[in-house]
């Protein structure tokens, strides 16, 4: 379904429920918090939503305070934003009455699990579709918005730097930044803050870092954060920099939870696909980047997904520059 029938379905509603998924990154925040306040400038009555903890870098959003867990009562619309298939959404409608789903999303994984379907695998960021939203329902741009959108934007090209980056998102980059968005102080908030607690997490998940068969993977586990008094929303963007290893086609980190599961966050080099990975185990993602979230133990979690990753590295090269 279309960009035209996710525009019509939020005209229409009144009272709206939007979430995104767990283990929430910048893309899901800032598309979340992104629609919810072109919604208010409408008139309309919106509830943002995300079932688990936020990083520490992502509270600096504007608004990111007002997200809830758990969404309750009755709306006109639910809308899920960033989430591939609707166990991604955790229980951020469990308790909610029936009403039409709008599922939008830039994921190739995507399920289409909504009552409405906007699926766009072009755009660099969901966020980038919420800013084209804001243009079809003639909502201006100002500072903070601006602000909100950009931060999906970056977050999900890695500050501008995956292949995905065209001149149009420069262009949009540059629009954002003239209504006043700030690149610098983003990518700074985005990129460049850990707390020295997780830089000390950091250092001990490469303590244990391995190669194998093109898979550079690590693991964090809860004793390694509850020792340094580290909850679980801590995005270390670890697979990021284990996959400039030169040896390295794919990357991995396994990480514990505090409820006994595992999230799995995957990278791949150009040429490699770890979205179908992620996909096989119940995420997903893009080629170059995915992850998952899977029922413990850790022991049991890693050989299935670590052999998946290495017949990705052995037989996934599509691209003989990569």
């Amino acid at each position: 379904m279309s960009r035209e029938q996710a525009r019509q379905a939020l005209e229409r509603a009144r009272r709206v429920a939007v979430a995104t998924h767990i283990t929430p990154d910048a893309d899901a925040i800032s598309s979340l918090i992104g629609l919810t306040q072109i919604l208010r400038r409408l008139g309309k009555e919106a509830e943002p939503f995300c079932d688990d903890e936020l990083p520490p870098r992502l509270r600096a959003i504007p608004h990111a305070e007002e997200i809830s867990r758990v969404a309750h009562g009755s709306f006109d619309l639910l809308v899920s934003l960033d989430a591939s298939d609707p166990a991604r959404l955790g229980r951020a409608f469990a308790e909610v009455g029936e009403a039409p789903l709008l599922n939008i999303d830039h994921h190739i994984t995507n399920t289409g699990f909504g009552t409405v379907n906007w699926v766009d695998p072009s755009a660099v960021a969901t966020a980038e579709m919420v800013l084209w939203l804001a243009d079809d329902l003639g909502v201006p741009l100002d500072r903070e918005l601006a602000s909100i959108l950009l931060a999906g934007i970056l977050g999900d090209t890695m500050g501008l730097r995956t292949p995905n980056v065209t001149p149009q998102v420069l262009r949009e980059v540059i629009r954002l930044m003239e209504a006043g968005a700030s690149l610098p102080t983003l990518v700074d908030v985005l990129f460049n803050r850990r707390s020295f607690a997780a830089i000390r997490l950091f250092g001990q998940a490469l303590a244990g870092v391995r190669l194998e068969d093109g898979v550079i993977w690590t693991v964090v586990t809860r004793e390694m954060r509850q020792t340094l008094g580290l909850g679980q929303a801590n995005d270390l963007s670890l697979s990021s920099f284990l996959i400039s290893a030169e040896e390295a086609r794919i990357a991995a980190v396994f990480t514990e939870r505090d409820d006994g599961k595992v999230e799995v966050s995957m990278r791949a080099r150009p040429g490699y696909d770890v979205a179908r990975v992620a996909l096989a185990f119940g995420g997903g993602g893009h080629p170059p980047a995915a992850g998952c979230l899977v029922p413990g133990p850790l022991e049991e979690v890693i050989p299935p997904i670590l052999s998946a990753l290495k017949a990705a590295a052995r037989d996934g090269r599509t691209d003989p520059s990569g």
